[in-house]
């Protein structure tokens, strides 16, 4: 670009400052999102002491899922759609919460027991209370009712009754019809003073019994096969602990599942929820994509605005005025080096105007020109002979140098200047 040109140099995007505060911010905003998928576990469980799948308390189930995941079984821990969800595969429904006389709650175990092909039950035993400092371990246990622990057998309009006794020693016995599953010998103990097994009287189609009584049995409710687990001290955090239990537990699991996925249901537990993008997109593990997203929008709207304000208009592609014009034809002669010939030919209309304002004779020559000029030179004081300015031309164009070049044509300028208005309007 040429001297005189009015066109900005392009600018950064942001400031140094600024670079390096978005920098720092992706920096910090990447780390954490590798810590979050190391941790996520960790961090996105939910505060529960409960008897479901989301608790690490010693009556919740969490162990089980992680041990069926530890061993490649496809796990869902799942608050919509479960029964749908468990299709080819078993339907985990582990100590539902059905209160007494609650009729609409028996209907929603029904149904959801009914949406599925299998379902493993597992009967209620014990209600915990959280510690006030972290409502994910438990305070105190105590062991449900009887009534409490029939109503989801109630519900499935089976007649069991629950009995307690304290197991003996290798009470653990195994039916007929299942012994080619070895679902080995559970042990029930969830604490020193808790050592007794939930058992069922009154069914007849029984998988599993301790001390003769039914451990797991198997119901027919419109079509669905549900199994019967009576007591979870086999398969809850604490029981996975013990000899024998984690092995019964997974045994128990795959019969059921028959190769296809274990869905956990959570709806009956509280946690039902219905699916929605927007929770979805604003939760982990998407809410990191979702985060990631947002600060590049920010990134790209900022590196959008200039300032406040109304946009700044573009400089004109040429500027106005003779002289930038002159100019920039100037620099493009010289770029490709024909400023020796723009010379000759400035030398000739130089000559060319000095005649017309003159009034040369018409038929003056070629030849006679030189002595012409000179004598109307000498005649109005001018200062600049015309030979010397033709050698000074020639020169110029012979060696191509741009001062040269440059200092001939501001000399025919004056000589012109001179020759037309006299040596008083000498520039």
């Amino acid at each position: 670009m040429t001297a005189g040109s009015t066109s900005a140099a392009p600018q950064a995007a942001f400031s140094r400052t600024a670079g390096v505060l978005v920098a720092a911010v992706i920096g910090v905003s990447l780390v954490g999102m590798i810590l979050l998928s190391v941790f996520l576990d960790d961090i996105t469980g939910r505060p529960s002491a409960s008897s479901d799948g989301y608790s690490v308390s010693a009556i919740g189930h969490h162990g089980l899922v992680e041990v069926l995941e530890e061993l490649d079984v496809p796990v869902v821990v799942s608050r919509h759609g479960s029964g749908a969800k468990a299709k080819g595969g078993v339907l985990v429904i582990a100590e539902p919460v059905v209160p007494l006389d609650d009729a609409a709650a028996a209907a929603r175990l029904h149904a959801l027991v009914t949406s599925a092909d299998t379902v493993l039950l597992v009967l209620p035993k014990w209600y915990g209370t959280p510690r006030g400092d972290n409502r994910r371990w438990l305070e105190d246990v105590v062991a449900l009712d009887g009534a409490e622990v029939e109503a989801p057998l109630r519900a499935l309009d089976s007649q069991a009754s629950v009995i307690r006794v304290k197991p003996s020693a290798g009470a653990g016995d195994v039916a007929d019809e299942v012994t080619r599953i070895d679902p080995g010998t559970p042990s029930f103990q969830l604490a020193p003073d808790f050592a007794t097994a939930q058992l069922v009287e009154g069914e007849d189609d029984v998988l599993q019994t301790v001390d003769g009584y039914p451990l797991v049995f198997r119901l027919d409710v419109e079509g669905t096969t549900v199994f019967v687990l009576t007591d979870p001290d086999v398969l809850n955090n604490a029981g996975l602990a013990r000899p024998g239990n984690a092995r019964f537990a997974v045994r128990l699991v795959d019969h059921a599942r028959f190769g296809g996925p274990v869905v956990f249901d959570e709806t009956l537990h509280g946690y039902a929820e219905e699916p929605s993008l927007w929770k979805a997109l604003f939760r982990f593990p998407l809410a990191l994509v979702t985060l990631h997203v947002t600060l590049l929008i920010v990134v790209v709207v900022w590196a959008g605005l200039g300032s406040f304000g109304p946009a700044r208009s573009a400089a004109p592609a040429l500027a106005a005025g003779k002289e930038y014009l002159v100019r920039n034809t100037a620099a493009l002669l010289r770029v490709a080096g024909h400023h020796g010939h723009a010379l000759d030919r400035y030398l000739a209309s130089a000559i060319d105007t000095v005649r017309a304002e003159l009034h040369a004779p018409r038929d003056l020559g070629a030849a006679e020109l030189p002595a012409w000029l000179e004598r109307v030179r000498t005649a109005r004081g001018g200062t600049i002979p015309f030979p010397e300015l033709r050698d000074q031309v020639a020169e110029a164009v012979r060696t191509r140098n741009a001062r040269a070049v440059l200092a001939a044509a501001d000399r025919v300028h004056r000589w012109r200047v001179e020759m037309t208005h006299g040596p008083q309007h000498h520039p």
